[in-house]
This record gives structure tokens, sequence and C-alpha cells, in this order.
């Protein structure tokens, strides 16, 4: 078979399509997202991108997260005596047996080439060129957002450390054991490449990738999962190599992309976190004694809710709030001293939503006095957070889809001390078939990938939410959301 890609021009910006969630939850049946003439319920919506490539051709393809679902190791036959101890003490101190160690590799290496060779996603990633992050599901769910007792278990750190050893061989074609971990200029084959500090569960220090994606614009792929922990998300050294990369580029760059998994902007879940991490709750209880048939509400490695780990891995969690408004103030100084737009870009949460960062307007008068933002082109604090997730698993039931939009509506004074004031965008104005939208027009909840593109004319950064318009039948329709060039002067 011969297979080809394309390259930009030397002086062209890249057109990129990115993506998420490339795989179904446990329970799942993918059948039902199996339109006819499709061979499963993975390919619908690669189809629909290699159709959009074909009409203008795509030069990078950008995983967000969660490439590939690598939960299933949980099956193995050499892991089931552990999975199946009862206490989670038990499978804290469960010993790594040699066989299990065997068996960790081969899952990784056998799952890779099945999943990295089937299908649609198969022709995309062979025709198009990656630049992939890692997230959980990449490595087992949850990993990273558990406690530390149970990440420091012998067999939790044997997944998270061949698991992002085989990440970072398949989806970064990078080995460490051959290519080093000396990020210095000269020293590695990733001129893009930035190492943080060894990760508490890998074994291995983060890999972050400030990418050039032509001559205005540059993706940084944040590692926010080698160095995760309950409490923190990156270390402050990755901060720091990451923030001095972003000062060094060239004065030319006027749009940086932050790729970060996770939404950093979006609807907050204080109230379900607060309520599943209450030790006293009837639900974990009866979860974890297997009564009224409660026992999948609670997770099979701690025996802790089975959300709280997704809770717990949210930027504007508890735990990582903190760390989330301090990121976003350094990158705003950052955007003000350097004259650059920064936006974020996100996975995840199975839909596609665009939150919104902004200097925050306060009233000078009274109760009638007018409003005057502060235009997006000239506002440094304009950040964008888009959110395209995701390409092939299931979108949350329709109940939580209505609970996340109403939470949208809610107003966040979490930032107003820095003059931040956080929304959500109403882009959603109408269902995929033209039907008005008379309540929700913040969240979409139907698969999704986004295209990317530097607009000629206006410096703008377009970003085109490609939506399934009906489940299983690899059709989308776009909705277009631009961030502007920043037209500021640097340092002013």
């Amino acid at each position: 078979m011969q297979l080809s890609f394309y390259v930009p021009a030397f002086d062209q910006n890249m057109r990129w399509a990115t993506y998420s969630c490339n795989g179904f939850s446990a329970g799942v049946n993918q059948d039902d997202f199996r339109g006819p003439g499709y061979k499963s319920g993975y390919d619908p919506m690669w189809i629909d991108l290699l159709r959009e490539h074909t009409k203008e051709p795509f030069h990078v393809l950008v995983g967000g997260g969660d490439q590939l679902y690598c939960d299933s190791i949980a099956r193995e036959p050499e892991m089931q005596d552990w999975v199946q101890q009862a206490k989670p003490s038990s499978k804290r101190l469960y010993p790594l047996s040699p066989e299990m160690a065997t068996c960790i590799d081969r899952f990784f290496f056998n799952h890779y080439c099945a999943s990295f060779r089937n299908g649609a996603f198969a022709r995309a990633n062979s025709s198009i060129p990656m630049l992939n992050m890692c997230d959980d599901h990449d490595l087992i769910d949850g990993f990273g957002s558990y406690p530390d007792d149970l990440q420091c278990s012998p067999v939790f750190q044997a997944i998270g450390a061949r698991g992002y050893f085989f990440y970072l061989l398949f989806q970064c074609f990078i080995n460490p054991c051959i290519d080093g971990l000396d990020d210095r200029r000269g020293s590695h084959p990733f001129k893009s490449l930035i190492l943080g500090i060894q990760g508490p569960y890998v074994g291995l220090p983060s890999h972050s990738f400030l990418a050039y994606m032509g001559p205005h614009v540059r993706i940084l792929m944040l590692d926010c999962r080698a160095e995760r922990r309950k409490d923190r998300v990156c270390s402050d050294e990755q901060y720091t190599k990451v923030i001095d990369a972003i000062c060094q580029m060239p004065p030319n760059v006027d749009h940086v992309v932050v790729q970060i998994g996770i939404p950093i902007a979006y609807p907050r879940m204080v109230f379900l976190e607060n309520a599943l991490d209450f030790k006293l709750n009837p639900l974990t209880a009866l979860g974890r004694s297997g009564t009224l048939g409660l026992s999948g509400f609670v997770n099979k490695f701690n025996a802790e809710a089975e959300l709280l780990d997704d809770l717990n891995d949210h930027w504007t969690a508890k735990s990582h709030k903190k760390e989330r408004n301090w990121f976003i103030q350094q990158l705003q100084g950052i955007s003000r001293m350097k004259r650059v737009r920064i936006s974020f870009l996100s996975g995840d949460v199975h839909c596609a939503a665009v939150g919104v960062l902004k200097t925050l307007v306060r009233s000078s008068g009274g109760k009638n006095a007018k409003l005057t933002e502060v235009p997006p082109a000239t506002d440094y604090r304009y950040m964008i957070n888009v959110v395209t997730s995701a390409i092939v698993n299931t979108p949350p039931p329709n109940a939580v889809i209505t609970m996340v939009s109403t939470l949208a509506t809610k107003t966040h004074k979490t930032l107003h001390h820095a003059e931040t004031d956080e929304t959500m965008m109403p882009l959603f104005t109408h269902e995929p078939n033209g039907t008005p939208r008379v309540k929700n027009k913040y969240i979409m909840g139907r698969r999704n990938w986004c295209a990317v593109w530097w607009d000629f004319n206006t410096g703008e950064l377009v970003f085109d939410i490609r939506v399934e318009k009906e489940k299983g039948l690899g059709d989308s329709i776009g909705y277009e959301v631009r961030t502007p060039p920043p037209q500021w002067i640097a340092g002013s």
C-alpha cells in the first residue's frame, strides 16, 4: 500500500485536526454507534475527518489525550487475582510477579498494534503526522488522581511506568533508553521537547512539547499526567521550563495554543465532588458492600466513588484550584509582555464547549450603569478554551448534559481579584439539523472533533468544531469560533 502525507510550505501556517477520547468506556455497546456501512462504531467520525482531509489536507493530527483506552489491562488473566482482592489494602500490598510484569508489557504492545493498525483511525494516523499528549486512559483510568498509597503500590507503579514508556514509544516515537533524557539544544532528536522532573508514579520525567505549527502559531502540549498527583497537576520545575520556552519564541508568533487535556474554563462540579468525597456517603458504603446492586458505584482499585477520580482530575477540583488560578495568571502575564494570543484546547469530558476568560469589567456607577467590555482583540486576558471530545466515546447522559448546561450560566468570581472574568460561549444556538436551541446553547453532547487553521486575511486562529449530525452516520456540521490576533503593544 502506498501512503502519502502533506507537508506545508516553508512560510505556511499549518492546518490541523485535533481530537480526544478515541475509544469506548467499559459497558458501552459500540454497535450503537455503528451506522449502515461501517465495520465498527469507532469509524464514523474518523471517516468524517478523513473526508475533510481529502477536501483540504491536514498537516498535523493532534491527539488531546486518550488516543486509546488501556483500561482493559485489568481483564488480562495474570491480573485477575490482584483485581479480585476484596480489600483495598490487599491491592495496595499485592506484589508484582514476573508473570504480571510480562503481562503488562504484552498488553500494551499488543493493544497499541491492534488500535493503531485497525479501521479508519489507522488510515488517519498513517497519512497525517501525529502530535500527541498523554491522559489517564493512555495508561489506565484515573491514573495520577488516586491517593498516594494506591499510586505507589507495586502493580499500579508498573502499569504507570510501562504505560508511559509505550506512550512515548508509539505516540511520540521516543525511546528514552536510546534518545536520552537531556533536552538541551542539540542533545535530543526532538527539538520541541521540554522535560520536567521525574513523575512520582511513572519512573520518567514529564515530556511536554512546544511545537512549531507555522510562522505565526505554536502549540504547547503540556504533559499534565506524568507529574500528576492528587494534589498537583504539574511541578514548579515543569512550569518554569515551559514558561521560559514560550518567552523565548520569536516575535512573529501571534498565537500559542495550550493543549491541557482537561478543560480549564468549564462548569464546576464542586457540589458533586464534595458529596462523593464525603466519608459517610451512604451510596459509597452500599457500593463497597455490594448491597442493592450498587457495586458499580465504586471503582475496582480502592473502592472510592467511581466518578471521584474524574472530578479530582479537573483543574477546578479543590486540590487543583489554586494551581489553576496561578497558571492562568502566569499565562496572562506572558500574553501581555510577549504580545501573543493564548488559547486553550481540551478534551476528556465527552462533549463540545467553549469557555472564555477575559478582563473583568467593573461598574463605576449605579445599578443601571452601562458596562463596556474590553474588545477581545485588545484584551490580553482574552483566552478561549475550546473543548472537543469525544471522537469515539459516548456522550454523557442527557441529564448530565442538562446539569452541566445549567452550571454553565453560573457566574464565577474565582479570578475577580485578578481582574479576570470567566464565562461560557453560547456557540450552539442550533442543533446539527438546524433546529433552534432554546435553552442549552453552551454544551453539545454529541461526538465531535475539531479542525484548526490560521486565517491569512485576518490573522485569526479558527477552531471549527465538527459535530456528528446523527449517531453513527459519519457526517458532521461545523460550529466555528475565532480568536483574534493580539492588538496591543507588548508590555502595555
